[in-house]
């Protein structure tokens, strides 16, 4: 039952985060290069988003039995009435996931018609990706949990900003890299500066994930002594990975590919670097997936030290 949580958890989070970033790539990106290059670019775009949606809707609507078959502690309890109703009227959880649900169907009808302006599949994908952190340890009740409902959305978003805009971003490079030609170089030059400048959310993720780790794990020991403690530190070392790469990107290959005149050894570089920043980022958010199903340190630490007394 676990495996099929993370399962779900994971291919949400991930559809989630493309749909976000991956929109609003498009909006920061909009003045870049050539006319003809948007035309071609904004085709297969059109098609990232509907898929995504698609996937996000689906993966939200198998979170419902499988959470509930996860409460039950039966599999085969997932398709059974009795299970899924509790878990859509009868806990914490529906309150927000109903909502979820609502706006993940607006995104794939929105994603589906193509005079929908971009700005309105990105507002909603917006919403939709900081909903997600009002569900699971963030949800709660008090000032505390409200305020860390608040920071959870803010990580959600900029981690989505981020990541989501990686696949258009390498698509952008692979296209420069294979015409090699001068127009998909010029929308490569114009985008990365504007990517470059959404990279700066990962000072948010840095400040944000801080305060979800003191209010989740507690103290070193938690960190350490817990086993969603060791998860969270793997997170944590894959994260700082996953901003050299990027540090790496802004600093030493930017510059350069705005040296070359048609795309060379810059460009080949930023392919793979790029590609290394999202295979990091699909296991971050594989280990995040995981520490869904752990109970935090904090909690762990409240209920040994309930023992001892």
């Amino acid at each position: 039952m676990d495996e099929a949580l993370v399962t779900c958890r994971l291919l949400h989070f991930a559809s989630v985060m493309v749909l976000f970033g991956g929109g609003a790539f498009r909006l920061y990106t909009a003045g870049a290069g050539d006319a003809a290059i948007p035309a071609l670019f904004d085709a297969r775009h059109r098609h990232l988003l509907l898929v995504s949606s698609i996937a996000a809707l689906l993966s939200a609507l198998m979170f419902v039995p499988v959470v509930g078959s996860a409460m039950v502690g039966s599999a085969s309890a997932a398709l059974d009435r009795q299970t899924i109703s509790p878990v859509m009227f009868d806990t914490s959880f529906d309150r927000v996931w109903r909502w979820h649900l609502l706006i993940a169907a607006l995104l794939v009808v929105a994603c589906a018609i193509r005079q929908v302006r971009t700005g309105y599949s990105v507002a909603l994908s917006a919403v939709l990706s900081a909903s997600l952190g009002w569900v699971g340890h963030a949800a709660g009740q008090g000032q505390i949990a409200l305020c860390h409902e608040i920071n959870h959305s803010v990580y959600l978003l900029a981690g989505g900003i981020w990541l989501g805009g990686l696949v258009p971003l390498r698509w952008s490079v692979a296209w420069a890299r294979r015409s090699e030609g001068a127009a998909w170089l010029a929308f490569l030059r114009d985008a990365l500066p504007q990517f470059s400048r959404m990279g700066y959310a990962a000072s948010f993720l840095a400040l944000t994930g801080l305060i979800n780790t003191i209010l989740l794990v507690g103290g070193i020991d938690g960190l350490i002594g817990t086993a969603y403690g060791r998860v969270l530190l793997l997170k944590i070392l894959l994260s700082a990975a996953l901003v050299a790469v990027a540090v790496i990107n802004r600093l030493t290959l930017v510059p350069w590919i705005h040296r070359e005149t048609t795309p060379s050894t810059g460009t080949a570089a930023l392919l793979w670097t790029v590609g290394i920043e999202q295979v990091l980022g699909l296991v971050i958010l594989a280990v995040t997936s995981v520490l869904g199903t752990l109970p935090p340190a904090i909690d762990v630490g409240a209920h040994l030290r309930g023992h001892d007394h």
